[in-house]
């Protein structure tokens, strides 16, 4: 039973390891340069406070909840969070066969090692619940030059849930996935844009 067990838990962790390896080499792909172009954006105006203001805005209508300003720095940082299902499917799949060895070895000792049912059990319900999503912004506007302003944009998103599976939240987040994909970014600016033109500049 336990050399079962532990056969299951190694298919989990190596499924894991394949899974963020995976994810890790899509956001290398992308260069340093690559990145910063895709969060970096220029307005033809001088104003940057004024820039600020609309970006506070474009946040705010976003759902965004500002955590902090630094109007001499150009600085403000902004968080979002909401519910959501992630599932990770070879974490689920492993569980569940957990469960079954469990309960087979259950019904073979006539309920005496039921207990055991209860650990996978509860981290399959975690697995299935909805998670707490995090999303943080970290923006940076400033003058560049005689008439610019440079606008730069960082987002990250951390998946809150607690790995023991006896409670559907903790501090610690599970996955923590820097946003790279530039659809997410250029979303954001198209909504800069209509604020800036709603400002009048």
């Amino acid at each position: 039973m336990i050399k079962k067990t532990f056969t299951v838990f190694i298919a989990i962790t190596l499924a894991t390891i394949f899974a963020n390896g995976a994810f890790a080499k899509r956001v290398k792909s992308l260069t340093q340069l690559q990145r910063r172009e895709i969060e970096t954006h220029f307005y033809e105006t001088p104003d940057a406070q004024k820039v600020m203001k609309a970006a506070i805005n474009t946040l705010q209508d976003s759902g965004y909840i500002v955590q902090e300003i630094e109007p001499e720095l150009g600085y403000l940082r902004a968080r979002k969070t909401y519910k959501k299902r992630y599932i990770n499917k070879a974490r689920l799949a492993g569980q569940s066969l957990v469960l079954a060895i469990c309960t087979l070895d259950a019904i073979s000792t006539y309920g005496s090692t039921a207990y055991h049912i209860v650990d996978p059990a509860m981290k399959i319900s975690n697995e299935i619940h909805e998670k707490t999503v995090v999303i943080d912004t970290n923006v940076n506007v400033e003058q560049f030059g005689q008439n610019k302003t440079k606008v730069r944009i960082v987002f990250s998103k951390k998946v809150l849930l607690n790995a023991d599976g006896y409670s559907y939240v903790k501090a610690a987040p599970t996955r923590v996935l820097k946003v790279f994909k530039h659809e997410i970014y250029q979303e954001f600016f198209a909504q800069l844009d209509k604020s800036l033109f709603y400002e009048g500049i």
